[in-house]
């Protein structure tokens, strides 16, 4: 999501309470009908939950449903926006799996990458990866879901990376 998607968001809603219901929006990847809201194709979301997890007015988030559903773009963004999945990431010690929770001082190209390459170094094998969007998380993280516990060293590889501020293992 680059920057014209915000002034674009900000043109249509303004900014402050208005902007955190987009961004929660975005954070489940609940799609918008009218004025539903929805998890996936067919379960509702209600306004009133919406409204609790954004911080905001139920009537501020019925508003802003309206201004997205009369504007083309913004109605068709979150008319097709689904949410990604189911996240192993809070369950993987059930699973007997690692997730390591990457923080970054900065975002940029190849910081994926050269945490795959660290794994793939050890032989360790990736189950899932979750990479919080910086447009949308003030301090964003990669969760990385593995199958097997992770040595010091492959630790020590991840952080030389000039962009990566701390790894840790959960």
């Amino acid at each position: 999501m680059d920057k014209s998607f915000w002034r674009h968001v900000e043109e249509v809603l303004g900014s402050g309470k208005r902007i955190q219901i987009v961004k929660t929006l975005l954070k489940y990847g609940l799609s918008v009908r009218g004025e539903d809201v929805y998890i996936g194709d067919k379960v509702k979301a209600t306004v009133t939950s919406l409204a609790e997890e954004a911080g905001v007015d139920r009537r501020v988030v019925m508003d802003v449903l309206k201004q997205i559903s009369k504007d083309d773009f913004l109605r068709e963004f979150f008319l097709h926006l689904r949410p990604a999945g189911p996240s192993l990431v809070s369950v993987s010690r059930l699973l007997g799996y690692r997730c390591l929770v990457v923080e970054i001082f900065e975002d940029r190209p190849g910081i994926l990458a050269w945490v795959a390459n660290a794994l793939a170094e050890k032989d360790i094998n990736i189950l899932q990866v979750v990479a919080e969007d910086p447009n949308i998380y003030e301090e964003p993280k990669l969760y990385v879901v593995v199958s097997q516990p992770v040595p010091s060293e492959v630790i020590e590889k991840i952080l030389q990376h000039p962009a990566i501020k701390r790894v840790s293992i959960s």
